[in-house]
This record gives structure tokens, C-alpha cells and sequence, in this order.
């Protein structure tokens, strides 16, 4: 990585790489981040450095321990399953309201927002599945936004950042892109046509099968484990 040549562009870059490799894995629980390391191999200033750690420990990624410094945040499988718990509680009730407030240019996002995945998926450029969970995001966050409860749109934000959310897509195969691109087109007809159950329904389903999902590749990966 090089500089921007702007301190928040330099921030926002180191973000977002170290929050992609938190992600994936390739920093896991209790990993210690040293200001000093990050400095060198990125060929940037600690300033942004710590700004990016400023947001990433707001995000729950990252945490200060005294006399250990900056540390991977530790995440259990009852934290994986309290955030999507949750999720499907809110994100369905958004999906409901959304479907009964929506304008349309609500509509018109949503329907945006899906082109721009089915192109990601068709296109598969060398960096897609960060842009896939990045539109997925924008996604979820335009379906709540739809349902006019600003204490909603916030609540559900700060659950669309967490770790195991944000790091859902990097684990995806074809098929599953796939699928979870109908869910949304489908999400989106529901809600345009006001079918405020179909649109509660809809949604819940499809959080609840990215959990499925998570909780399949815990178990693979602590059978691998034991191996």
C-alpha cells in the first residue's frame, strides 16, 4: 500500500485492508497489531495507522488491553449467534415497514443496487467479493432506510459491522452469490408491491440462511481443526 497523500485517505485504506484481513482470518483473536510493523510494511506514516485503529476498535474489531496494546477482539460463537438473532428480529420488522413506507426512489435504489451485484457477479473482477459485501451492505442498509426509524437504521448498522457479518461473503461459493442476489431481487418486489408479510418473511429467511451458513463453516473449520 502507498500513501494517498491525504491523511484520511491513507486512514481509510489502512482500514479497510486490516479490517479485510481481520476478516479472513488472517489476524485472529487476541492477535497483537503494532503500530510500529504496520508502519513499515505499508511505507506510511503511525498516524493513520492509528486513526484506522480509532475505527476499527469503535467497530468492535479491534481492542486496547493494557500492557498487551492493540489486540484482535476475541468473538465466540455466542456473539455470532446473538448478532444474527438479532438481525432477523430487526431486519424483517425493517423489511415490514419498508414494504408499507417506501417511496420510489426507495424502489429505484434497491433495484440499482441489484444490477450493480448481478454485473459484480458476471464480472468477478480480482477484488469482487469485497464489493459484493460492500453493495450487500448498502443493501440492507437501504431496505431499513425505506422503513422511515432512524433508531432502526442505526440499531442495524451497527450490526451489519460486525466481524462475522462483514466477513460473510468472503466464504461464499458461485451458487451462493447467485442465491443470495434472487433473495434480494425478491425482497425488493415484495417491497415495492407492499407485501409487508412476504417482505418480513423474506428477509428473516435470508438472514437466517447467512447464519446457517456461518455456523457450517465453524464446524468445518473446527473439524479441520482436529484433524
Amino acid at each position: 500500500m502507498k500513501a494517498t497523500g491525504t491523511r484520511r485517505g491513507s486512514a481509510d485504506e489502512v482500514y479497510a485492508l486490516l479490517r479485510k484481513r481481520i476478516t479472513l482470518g488472517a489476524y485472529g483473536p487476541n492477535y497483537r497489531l503494532k503500530e510500529v510493523s504496520l508502519s513499515e510494511e505499508l511505507g506510511i506514516s503511525r498516524t493513520p495507522i492509528r486513526a484506522a485503529f480509532q475505527r476499527l476498535e469503535q467497530d468492535g474489531f479491534i481492542e486496547a488491553v493494557p500492557n498487551r496494546g492493540v489486540i484482535v477482539a476475541p468473538w465466540t460463537d455466542l456473539d455470532n449467534d446473538e448478532v444474527f438473532d438479532l438481525r432477523i428480529q430487526l431486519e424483517s420488522h425493517g423489511a415490514s415497514l419498508a414494504a408499507q413506507r417506501r417511496s420510489e426512489s426507495d424502489i429505484a435504489r434497491l433495484h440499482a443496487l441489484n444490477a450493480e451485484m448481478a454485473g459484480l457477479i458476471q464480472q468477478r473482477s480480482e477484488d469482487f467479493r469485497s464489493d459484493i459485501q460492500d453493495i450487500n451492505r448498502r443493501f440492507h442498509e437501504a431496505v431499513v432506510q425505506a422503513a422511515r426509524s432512524p433508531r432502526l437504521v442505526q440499531m442495524v448498522g451497527g450490526l451489519l459491522n460486525t466481524r462475522r457479518v462483514t466477513g460473510a461473503f468472503f466464504f461464499y461459493s458461485d451458487d451462493q452469490f447467485t442465491e443470495s442476489l434472487e433473495d434480494h431481487q425478491a425482497i425488493t418486489r415484495a417491497i415495492e408491491r407492499q407485501h409487508t408479510e412476504l417482505a418480513k418473511t423474506l428477509m428473516a429467511s435470508h438472514v437466517r440462511v447467512t447464519w446457517e451458513r456461518l455456523k457450517s463453516q465453524r464446524q468445518d473449520a473446527g473439524t479441520a481443526a482436529a484433524a
